[in-house]
C-alpha cells in the first residue's frame, strides 16, 4: 500500500472539501434557477386605468386591479445542511404545471418549514407549503369569455370532502372553475399563509383561520395551521384614528413590556406565585386581555422582546400576531419598538418592521435612516396626541426609539448596545424641523434602559437619594457607553422616559442629572414565558394617563393575580417630590 507525504495528504483533503462545497454551490444556483421559472416570475401588472375599467363592467368596482385569485397549492419536500445548503426533490401539488402552463400565473412559497428542522438541525428534511395565483388585471385580456382560461379557483378548505374537491395533506380543497359569476359572489380565496402552534391567532380582518383542524402534526413541531383571505365584499377600515384626548381632556397608554411570547404554549419560567400547570402565552394573553378590559386605553405601547427568539424560529408571524392580537380585536391604536430578542427567530429586524407597519390599527413607522443591517436602528419615529377641540392642535409628543441589541464593541463597552448619537440628532431635527406645534407633555418608550437609570444618588444634593417609587430587584443592565440621550431627551421636554428589558425592575426613578428632571420609568416584565425570580416577581402591567387638562401625567400598575387593584398610583408633575395617592 502506498503511503502519501503528509503534505499531499492535505492538498487531497482540500481538493475533496472544495470540490463538494463547489458541487453544492452549483447544484444550490442550479435549483433556484429553476425555482425561478415559477417563484417570483416577473409579472406586468396592466394599467390601472385599463384594468379598473373593466373591474367597473362587470360590476367588480370594489376590487383592486392587484388583487389575486389562489388557482393552485401544493408542498416541497427538501433535505437541507444547516443554513447555507437547501436542496427540494419532491414536489406535490394538486394541479400540474399550471404556472409554466399560464404565463398569468405566479406562483409562491410559504417560507416557512412545516418540520421545524431548518435552523435547528444540521441536517434534515424540510417541508414547504407553496400557491399560484392569478391576478385579477389579467383577466380583462380574456373578455367575458373567461372560461377560455379553463382554470380554477380556490373556493374552500374543508376537513371533509365535498363534491369534487382535492385532498391536500389532510385537508381537503374546493376548486370553481374561474368566471365573471364567480368573481362576483366574491367566494374566492385570494391569499394563503400557514401558523404555527394549537394558541396561534390571525386578527387580520378578511381573514380566516382553519384552527378546528392541523394542516401537519410531526414530532418536532408545532401543529400547523392554514390560514387565508377571502376578498370581501366590503373592506373594513383598520387604519388607525388620529390619536386625540378624551372628552375629559385625558389620553391613557396601556405600556406592555417584555412579553416573551413563542411559538406554541409553552411552558410558564419563574412563574410566581407557582401554579401546578401553567402555560406561558395563554396566561400572558389573559393578562393582557384583563388589563385592556379593565382600562379601555386610547394607545398600546409594546416596548420590546414581544417576541422570544429562541422559541419563534419556526415563525416569528405567529408570534407577532399572538401579542398584537387582543390589542387588535379591541380597535386600539399602537406602536411599538423592538428588543434584543424580537429578531432571533425566523424574521430579521426589517422584515418584522414590515410586517409590523402593516398590520391593523399599527402606528409603527420606519424613516429614511431605517437601514436592514440595524445600524441606525429599524423604527424611530414620533407621534402626537391632538386635542378634542381642535384637531390639528397636538397636546403631547411621543417619542419612540430602537435601542439595539449587543455591543459591537464589545471589549470596550461590553454588555448591551445603546441608542446611537445619530438617532438622538434625528430625533432633534425631527422635534425641531417637522413638529409644526410644540407641546409640553411628552413621552419616549424604547426597550434597554439609559445608564442614567443607575441614578439612585443625587447628583446635585450630596448624600441624597433621588425620589424612587416602586421595585428595583436586579442590575440595571444598562449599556456601558452613554451617548448622551438624557441630555437630548431633556432639551426636547420629555417627561417621563419609560423602557422595560430589566424584568423584575418596575420603579419610576426622578433623576437630577439634567434641569427639567425627566422620570425614568420600567414597564415591569409583563410575559411568563422570561425570567423572574430575585425573590419571586409577580409579572405586572404599567399604565400611563397624560392629563391635557390638569398638565400632569400620572401612572399605575396591575398584577397578573389581581389585575382589578392598582398600586403604585403616581402624580408625576404636579410637584418636585412625588406624591403616592
Amino acid at each position: 500500500m502506498i503511503r502519501l507525504p503528509k503534505l499531499y495528504q492535505r492538498l487531497l483533503l482540500y481538493f475533496a472539501i472544495f470540490g463538494v462545497i463547489a458541487f453544492f454551490y452549483y447544484d444550490h444556483l442550479r435549483a433556484s434557477k429553476i425555482q425561478q421559472r415559477f417563484i417570483g416570475k416577473d409579472y406586468v401588472t396592466p394599467s390601472a386605468p385599463s384594468a379598473e375599467q373593466w373591474l367597473r363592467n362587470n360590476d367588480l368596482e370594489d376590487f383592486s386591479y392587484s388583487d389575486k385569485l389562489v388557482i393552485n397549492i401544493g408542498y416541497d419536500e427538501c433535505f437541507h445542511i444547516g443554513r447555507f445548503y437547501e436542496r427540494c426533490f419532491n414536489r406535490f401539488e394538486l394541479k400540474s404545471r399550471l404556472a409554466s402552463e399560464n404565463s398569468h400565473v405566479v406562483r409562491k412559497r410559504i417560507h416557512k418549514d412545516l418540520r421545524n428542522s431548518f435552523g435547528r438541525r444540521w441536517f434534515g428534511k424540510s417541508e414547504y407549503v407553496y400557491y399560484d395565483v392569478l391576478h385579477l388585471a389579467s383577466l380583462q385580456y380574456f373578455g367575458p369569455n373567461l372560461e377560455r382560461l379553463n382554470v380554477e379557483a380556490i373556493t374552500e378548505i374543508s376537513k371533509v370532502p365535498k363534491g369534487d374537491s382535492l385532498q391536500f395533506k389532510d385537508v381537503f380543497v374546493m376548486f370553481k372553475p374561474v368566471g365573471i359569476e364567480l368573481l362576483q359572489n366574491r367566494s374566492f380565496i385570494s391569499e394563503i399563509n400557514v401558523l404555527f402552534g394549537a394558541d396561534c391567532v390571525n386578527p387580520i380582518v378578511n381573514w380566516t383561520l382553519q384552527k378546528n383542524f392541523p394542516l401537519t402534526e410531526y414530532a418536532y413541531s408545532e401543529p400547523a395551521y392554514l390560514t387565508y383571505k377571502f376578498v370581501g365584499s366590503h373592506p373594513v377600515n383598520t387604519e388607525p384614528q388620529r390619536l386625540q384626548e378624551t372628552n375629559e381632556g385625558k389620553f391613557k397608554i396601556v405600556q406592555l413590556a417584555d412579553l416573551h411570547l413563542g411559538v406554541g404554549e409553552s411552558e410558564c419560567v419563574d412563574e410566581f406565585p407557582k401554579h401546578e400547570v401553567c402555560k406561558a402565552d395563554p396566561k400572558t394573553k389573559t393578562f393582557i386581555q384583563q388589563v385592556l378590559d379593565i382600562e379601555k386605553p386610547q394607545m398600546v405601547v409594546f416596548t420590546g422582546d414581544q417576541i422570544m427568539g429562541d422559541r419563534s424560529i419556526q415563525d416569528s408571524e405567529t408570534v407577532l400576531l399572538k401579542a398584537v392580537a387582543p390589542v387588535i380585536a379591541r380597535k386600539i391604536p399602537w406602536a411599538m419598538v423592538w428588543g434584543n430578542h424580537d429578531d432571533e427567530g425566523s424574521l430579521t429586524r426589517w422584515q418584522l418592521s414590515q410586517l409590523a407597519s402593516a398590520l391593523p390599527y399599527s402606528l409603527f413607522k420606519s424613516n429614511i435612516h431605517d437601514t436592514q443591517d440595524n445600524t441606525f436602528g429599524v423604527g424611530n419615529y414620533v407621534h402626537q396626541v391632538f386635542s378634542k377641540d381642535d384637531t390639528e392642535a397636538p397636546v403631547s409628543t411621543l417619542y419612540f426609539l430602537d435601542s439595539h441589541k449587543y455591543s459591537t464593541a464589545g471589549k470596550i463597552y461590553p454588555g448591551y448596545d445603546w441608542i446611537k448619537e445619530s438617532q438622538w440628532k434625528y430625533i432633534e431635527e425631527y422635534h425641531d424641523k417637522v413638529l409644526k406645534s410644540k407641546t409640553k407633555l411628552s413621552m419616549a418608550f424604547f426597550h434597554i434602559p439609559l445608564p442614567e437609570y443607575l441614578n439612585t444618588a443625587s447628583k446635585t444634593h450630596a448624600g441624597e437619594k433621588n425620589p424612587l417609587i416602586g421595585t428595583y430587584k436586579e442590575g440595571v443592565t444598562a449599556p456601558k457607553y452613554n451617548s448622551e440621550g438624557i441630555a437630548t431627551l431633556d432639551r426636547l421636554g420629555v417627561d417621563v422616559i419609560s423602557c422595560g428589558h430589566d424584568h423584575c425592575n418596575d420603579y419610576c426613578l426622578r433623576d437630577d442629572s439634567t434641569p427639567n428632571r425627566p422620570w425614568l420609568c420600567y414597564g415591569g416584565g409583563g410575559g411568563e414565558g422570561g425570567y423572574a425570580g430575585y425573590g419571586g416577581t409577580e409579572r405586572r402591567i404599567r399604565i400611563y394617563e397624560i392629563d391635557i387638562s390638569e398638565d400632569n401625567i400620572h401612572t399605575w400598575k396591575r398584577l397578573n393575580g389581581s389585575p382589578e387593584n392598582l398600586f403604585d398610583y403616581q402624580s408625576m408633575l404636579d410637584s418636585n417630590s412625588p406624591e403616592i395617592a
